[in-house]
Parts: C-alpha cells; sequence; structure tokens
C-alpha cells in the first residue's frame, strides 16, 4: 500500500498525563447509570435498555456482556469478586459467579421496577423499589418475603443498605426525599423525621455512618438519632451516589447551583479537614449518575455525555485521587484530529502531541464498540484504509501511554 499517512506532532497534549479524570472509551450510546469496582481493573458498569459493560484492564477496553434482560438497569454490587447482582425495571434481578462476565435471571416474583440493591451475604439480598416495595431471600433467591413500607405507594426507594437486622432507606416521591428506617429486619418500618431531602447515605455498621441532605454532609454515630455536620457540597447540591473509603474520604457526583447556572460535579470531601475539592462542568456537557473507588487512587464515574446534537455513555476514570476544578482530559477534544471528516477510502491522523517518544495505535470499532480492527502501530506516512467501511459513523481509538482517544469518523461514499 501507498504510504501518503502524515502525522502532525505538536505540544500541548500533556493534559492527558495531568489530567485527573481520563474519560474512556465506553462504546455505547446508552445512559449509564451505576459502576462497581471488583478490582482495580475489573469494573461493571450498567446502564439502559439493557446495557452492561465490563473491563478487565482498567478501562483501555469496555466490552458489552450479554443480558437475558433488556430492561432498564438500576443498581449493581459484588459481594466478593465472583458474585454479583444487578437490578432493574419490571423485578429484573441478575446474578453473576464469574466477576461480571456472565448472568442468569433470577426469579424475583414481582414486577415492581427494582431502583435499589442490598447484598449481605451470597444468600442474603434485599430489593427495593416503586411503590415501597422491599423483599428479601436468605436462599439466593429461591424464595422471597415481602417486607414493603407501608401506606406509600406513591413513593419509590432509591437507597438501601442493610447490615444485620437493621436496615435504611431513602424512600422518594421526586420533590422529597426521607429516610427510613428498620431495627427488626424490616417487620416494621420507622420514618426519620430529622432527615428530608436527603441524597444517600452510606453505613459502616448499624449505626454508624454519614448522609448528604442537600448540601450538607452528615455523621451520626447512633443510627441517625443525632448527627453532626462535618462539611458542605460547594452549593446547594442533589448527588446521585456517596461513596466512602477507609481513609476518611467520601466522593459523591450529582448537579446544582441556581436556577441560572446548574453545573454537573464530581466532590471529593475529607472527613477530618471538612475540606473538598470539586470539579464542574456544564450541564450539557456531562451528567454525571454514579461514582465507586476501589482504593483511594482509582474509581471511575459513569453517566451520559453529551457531544453537540449526539450523547453517548459517559465513563471516567481517576487513577491518582485527586479531584482538582478543570480536571477532565476530554476523549473527544484536542488529542488527535481526523482528515478528511466524512471520508470515503483514506482517512489522515493527525496527533497533537510530541509523543514520536512512545508507541502509538489505532484501531477503528463500531458505535456499539464492536472492534471491526486490532489496534495496529501507527507508521510514520502510512495511509490509514476505510474503503471497506459502508456508510455510517464508526469510532477511530487511539491509543498511547496507556490511555485511549476516541473521534468520531462519518463514512459517506
Amino acid at each position: 500500500m501507498k504510504k501518503i499517512f502524515f502525522l502532525w506532532m505538536t505540544l500541548g497534549w500533556l493534559t492527558a498525563i495531568n489530567a485527573q479524570w481520563i474519560e474512556q472509551n465506553s462504546g455505547t450510546t446508552e445512559s449509564l447509570g451505576d459502576v462497581f469496582c471488583i478490582s482495580a481493573d475489573t469494573v461493571v458498569v450498567i446502564g439502559s435498555n439493557g446495557t452492561i459493560l465490563r473491563t478487565s484492564d482498567g478501562g483501555n477496553h469496555w466490552n458489552s456482556v450479554t443480558n437475558p434482560a433488556t430492561e432498564h438497569l438500576f443498581r449493581v454490587k459484588f459481594i466478593d469478586t465472583q458474585t454479583g447482582f444487578i437490578t432493574g425495571l419490571n423485578g429484573t434481578l441478575l446474578k453473576s459467579n464469574d466477576a461480571g462476565q456472565t448472568w442468569q435471571s433470577l426469579n424475583t416474583g414481582t414486577t415492581e421496577g427494582l431502583s435499589a440493591l442490598s447484598c449481605v451475604s451470597n444468600d442474603t439480598i434485599y430489593i427495593a423499589g416503586t411503590h415501597g416495595y422491599v423483599s428479601k431471600t436468605t436462599d439466593g433467591g429461591q424464595t422471597w418475603n415481602d417486607i414493603s413500607i407501608p401506606n406509600v405507594q406513591d413513593k419509590y426507594i432509591i437507597r438501601m443498605q442493610f447490615i444485620g437486622t437493621t436496615g435504611y432507606v431513602v424512600l422518594s416521591d421526586n420533590y422529597n426525599a426521607d429516610l427510613f428506617k428498620t431495627t427488626d429486619d424490616g417487620l416494621s418500618w420507622v420514618k426519620m423525621t430529622n432527615y428530608s431531602n436527603v441524597n444517600d447515605f452510606v453505613m459502616l455498621n448499624n449505626n454508624t455512618g454519614y448522609i448528604s441532605v442537600s448540601n450538607e454532609i452528615k455523621y451520626t454515630n447512633d443510627g441517625f438519632i443525632t448527627e453532626s455536620l462535618i462539611g458542605y457540597t460547594s452549593y446547594y447540591f442533589y448527588n446521585y451516589n456517596l461513596d466512602y473509603l477507609p481513609s476518611d474520604t467520601l466522593w459523591t457526583v450529582g448537579y446544582g447551583g441556581t436556577t441560572n447556572n446548574m453545573d454537573n460535579a464530581i466532590v471529593k470531601l475529607n472527613i477530618g479537614t471538612g475540606n473538598s475539592e470539586t470539579y464542574s462542568c456544564d450541564l450539557y456537557d456531562k451528567t454525571f449518575y454514579a461514582i465507586d473507588f476501589y482504593n483511594d487512587q482509582t474509581g471511575y464515574v459513569v453517566g451520559i455525555g453529551h457531544n453537540n446534537q449526539d450523547t453517548y455513555g459517559l465513563i471516567l476514570k481517576n487513577s491518582t485521587g485527586d479531584n482538582p476544578e478543570n480536571g477532565i482530559n476530554d476523549i473527544s477534544k484536542d488529542i488527535f484530529s481526523i482528515c478528511p471528516n466524512p471520508a470515503k477510502n483514506i482517512v489522515f491522523i493527525n496527533l497533537k502531541d510530541d509523543s514520536n517518544h512512545y508507541p502509538v495505535q489505532y484501531r477503528i470499532t463500531d458505535m456499539q464498540g464492536k472492534t471491526l480492527t486490532t489496534f495496529k502501530n501507527l507508521q510514520d506516512k502510512e495511509a490509514v484504509d476505510v474503503s471497506r467501511l459502508t456508510n455510517g459513523i464508526y469510532l477511530i481509538q487511539v491509543q498511547t501511554q496507556g490511555q485511549v482517544y476516541t473521534q468520531k469518523l462519518l463514512i459517506q461514499k
């Protein structure tokens, strides 16, 4: 093949090294709603229309996992490195015994939307969702015991955690979210009257935990009978997720601001000092739905990304544990360009980098993440042949220094 590929090397690509949040290529246009880190490298992400994604190499590749259900999925949790569960609409409950590589459906006996999940052991699982529905199994899902909250038919449960026979749920009607508690394994429920506008909570044991209420983060050591204020998010904040690390660090994602200036944010709070670090971006650029850290350095955020009129499944990775303002490296900006675009038979990839000291590879996938060409080395003055691609939108991925960057390619012939 005639070598007519030109690489344009320029300075200024070092943001890929310095940025704390690196955007991954999810390979999907579906909204992504929850994430769980089995290890620093093995991560499972779920989303709309039955989407399940998995990586085993720290996000360099995200693979779509076959799902026996096609419902919208809400929560994913793992009990150990092998056993995990996923909940979704219409009573959907999935189980994996191989670290999320395959999933099987479990019969829950309900058609409620299951928007909350608490896994105590391989056999003891709690599911919850619309109309105050709560149910428990102690035999791995073969039989279920209804322990729903009475007289709340117009509300749904968005968060739940059980430790032993003590459990907590957040019950919402889309306007207010209240905290309920049980100490007898769901036989009775008590509304905690001091708490409304609850975003999320995390318990360390039966009585000790943290709760996010509006823009305040509070601590309790008596099961939310009393609490103490430990810090604030940067502004009035609605968060979707609260993640606690043993180093006394809390992470959360969500949105906030004023009526005329709404932003999405990733917030890191130091419990000991009350100091917080906030990365924020425009509401119409990225939407963050969930966050999970495996350790102090490695964590992931998922949601929706917006690129002009298109949306895509957003996955961000943090490998430093820092959270400075403007700390995201966007896969769609300032890394490389494609010319011509639209294209017919040949394209040129222009790298904005002095990375001639580092190996650079590329590959092409479709919009669902299916690999059409495996990663190949980029050689100086080599043409990229796209003549076999039919009309449509594709993704070109450039990989270097352990990171993968993505641009859309339009084929028009």
